[in-house]
């Protein structure tokens, strides 16, 4: 009885805090996307006005676009890479701890200090044109050209997370046997042999979770984009949450915005419950 009162109590306080921060606001925000609510108005119910606006939205249709494409240039390399980076740092050799914690470093960096070193690295007369001056390739317009703003902001992306991810699989490599790979050797079995018939088949639930979590990270990323491109140029780099800042804090448009979250929750669990699908089946498996 003793230890289940201190259970409890122990409970409670991070559970009002989950109550306090994320419940009510978050049945506070969907009641919103039901009204036109604008702070200087009272609350006007409007049903599903909202959601019909959103569907024939084209701003968030090209927002919308604009996530898929960070995602997909973030995610993949994010998994992959990590992955490699995680073997390579995984290896008993001398100083292999400040090869990890240079890796690491990046993600105790702050994003907006991030973001501003980068946009002066990306600027016409920055770093990275000056690298590729030196193998006589045509400077590049990193931020300033519509092609090219979310492959330079998914760079500044991976660059900061790859640490951050390694530090998963690094913790999922240092759980498998060393056995099974003494028997591979003993077998004739190369490097890549022993990554793919050993550890990538292991490490596989840690690849389901990093998939998710940079999905989620993907979707909700925003400091970036307001840090060094304010959704420029032309609105090509505008993310969905980048949109529901502009809506809710820029045109005060509260009811609208929170029709916009709810869509963009609905889409991360559907696709957190397709990964989690692949996760049991191969679980089962």
């Amino acid at each position: 009885m003793y230890k289940a009162h201190h259970a409890w109590l122990f409970l409670a306080i991070p559970g009002i805090l989950l109550l306090i921060f994320t419940v009510i606001p978050t049945v506070a925000a969907l009641f919103l996307s039901f009204t036109n609510y604008n702070v200087f108005s009272p609350v006007d119910w409007v049903g599903l006005a909202n959601y019909k606006q959103l569907i024939h939205d084209s701003n968030f249709w090209s927002a919308m676009k604009n996530t898929l494409t960070y995602w997909v240039l973030v995610t993949p390399a994010l998994t992959i890479l990590s992955i490699f980076l995680a073997v390579l740092v995984n290896r008993k050799m001398k100083g292999v701890s400040v090869y990890r914690l240079i890796y690491y470093f990046p993600v105790l960096v702050s994003v907006v200090v991030t973001a501003m070193l980068w946009k002066w690295m990306f600027q016409e007369d920055g770093i990275m044109n000056y690298l590729l001056s030196i193998f006589n390739i045509a400077p590049a317009k990193w931020l300033t050209s519509k092609s090219m703003v979310m492959p330079s902001l998914a760079i500044v992306t991976i660059w900061q997370g790859l640490g951050y991810y390694m530090l998963f699989y690094l913790a999922g490599l240092q759980s498998i046997s060393e056995e099974l790979y003494e028997a591979a050797d003993l077998e004739g079995a190369g490097f890549w042999k022993k990554q793919f018939y050993i550890t990538f088949p292991l490490l596989r639930p840690v690849i389901f979770f990093v998939v998710v979590v940079s999905t989620m990270s993907a979707f909700k990323e925003f400091t970036m984009m307001l840090t060094m491109t304010k959704g420029g140029p032309i609105g090509s780099s505008k993310t969905v949450v980048y949109m529901i800042y502009e809506k809710a804090f820029e045109q005060l448009d509260m009811g609208y915005a929170s029709a916009i979250s709810f869509a963009l929750f609905l889409i991360i669990l559907v696709l957190t419950l397709i990964n989690q699908k692949f996760l049991d089946k191969d679980n089962q498996a």
